[in-house]
């Protein structure tokens, strides 16, 4: 093939992905935007190009498919644009060596770019709470494919039966708990540390204006000491005996169940926080919902009377929405069933996954301005199985239609609102009984039996 016919058919390509690639998420992520990522692309004799690849990749992650099914419905796509191409689509080596050559940074760019966008657009002003933009940070085990080259950067969990037979990841996200977005991510070895992955994320995301909501993994010292550096303000779970020694003053409101500690910084942090206090205030919150045991919640907002015991108790169970989030990516996505057997290949997969993730989140703020709702009040999964419905049709239509057939998406969109069911909870699995934490100590099981109930 000489190379003005392939010159021409890369041509031919872009533009007819603008009209009939995945069309519904061509307004966010634009032609442009992959040039801007990979301003050199690569010289290739196919028609797979980086965005080529990309689009492939997030085929995969939308219609659950296996990869060769996916590259045939995405070919079949392609041939309803272009017939004159091979009714043979591309191989799966084919792709494997184009994703192969493309550099990790593309897809970083990919990413970072979707997220600046957004922010550009000011959608995620629309989701705060008295000024604050929520954030959270969690952790969840990704299950990787066997491969010894994973298993070397990711070790298999492992008890004393012995290690898994498949390489174990642990993906520490930064996620905005009112749109579902995901700002910023870490993935390392499972044996790698929570409370480290966030404070990097903290370094390179929070700012003032920000408020992070966390379990009971993550408040200490150093965690605490870098929100306030960086003038965010923070929202935690409290372990009931971490900074349980320390004096308790009593809080305006005079309520016996909050009141405030001094957190004084050990001489390491000083020197690390110049700028910081030696001693910080703190406020600390003790509460109980019906069926559950006593918690503890500590926060850097001090005003009682703007910030109430009510409204800070009922706030902080927002953060329950990233273990949602977490479920959405591991199974409404396909990040449960990844396939490239490299270090580099899962991380390309991950990127690619989450920029899906963030690119039908902004379709759902849109959809959530026509309900008066947030984004998260939206149903994932049925948002994701309007947008693949919407694709086919799009493929088929004229140009002229397709802005008319994108309201219809956005419109359906917002009708998929999920049913709020109050009291109701889902029990899990020896929530009712005492957890052993060694040295014969037990901590209280996280359900209750109420008085004059059965045991």
């Amino acid at each position: 093939m000489n190379k003005k016919v392939i010159d021409s058919m890369r041509e031919y390509t872009l533009k007819n992905l603008k009209m009939f690639g995945i069309t519904p998420l061509r307004q966010i992520l634009s032609p442009e935007l992959f040039q801007a990522a990979q301003p050199n692309a690569m010289r290739s004799s196919t028609m797979l190009i980086p965005e080529v690849v990309f689009w492939l990749m997030a085929t995969v992650s939308l219609a659950q498919k296996s990869m060769a099914g996916s590259i045939s419905a995405f070919w079949a796509d392609l041939r309803g644009a272009m017939p004159f191409l091979s009714p043979i689509p591309i191989t799966e080596e084919a792709f494997c060596i184009a994703r192969k050559k493309l550099k990790l940074r593309f897809f970083k760019n990919i990413f970072r770019s979707v997220i600046r966008r957004y922010q550009d657009n000011n959608l995620a002003e629309n989701y705060c709470w008295r000024g604050f933009r929520l954030f959270g940070i969690d952790g969840m085990k990704m299950a990787l494919p066997s491969s010894s080259k994973l298993k070397k950067y990711f070790p298999p969990a492992s008890n004393h039966k012995g290690d898994s037979k498949l390489a174990q990841g642990l993906l520490v996200g930064l996620v905005g708990l009112w749109d579902g977005m995901c700002y910023d991510f870490k993935l390392v070895s499972n044996k790698g540390s929570e409370q480290k992955c966030a404070r990097n994320l903290i370094k390179r995301f929070l700012g003032q204006g920000d408020l992070l909501m966390c379990d009971r993994n993550f408040p200490d010292y150093h965690t605490l000491a870098l929100i306030s550096s960086r003038k965010a303000d923070y929202l935690f779970h409290l372990a009931s005996n971490r900074f349980h020694k320390l004096i308790q003053t009593k809080t305006p409101s005079g309520r016996d169940d909050e009141w405030y500690i001094v957190l004084r910084l050990p001489k390491k942090l000083q020197k690390q926080f110049p700028d910081l206090p030696v001693e910080v205030t703190a406020r600390v919150i003790r509460y109980q919902r019906k069926g559950f045991r006593p918690s503890l919640l500590i926060t850097s907002l001090l005003d009682t009377e703007i910030y109430s015991y009510e409204e800070i108790v009922n706030l902080y169970h927002q953060r329950w929405r990233q273990e949602t989030m977490h479920r959405e990516w591991k199974y409404s996505l396909s990040m449960s069933n990844l396939r490239s057997t490299t270090v580099q290949g899962i991380f390309k997969e991950v990127y690619v996954q989450i920029t899906i993730n963030n690119v039908l989140r902004w379709l759902m703020s849109e959809a959530a301005e026509l309900s008066n709702c947030r984004p998260v009040d939206l149903k994932f999964l049925e948002c994701k199985r309007l947008l693949m419905s919407y694709v086919c049709v799009m493929n088929t239509v004229p140009l002229e239609l397709l802005p008319n057939i994108y309201g219809s998406l956005i419109e359906n969109m917002s009708r998929q609102k999920i049913r709020v069911r109050p009291g109701r909870s889902y029990q899990r699995k020896h929530d009712n009984k005492p957890r052993n934490k060694g040295n014969g100590k037990y901590a209280l099981p996280a359900r209750v039996v109420e008085e004059g109930a059965a045991a």
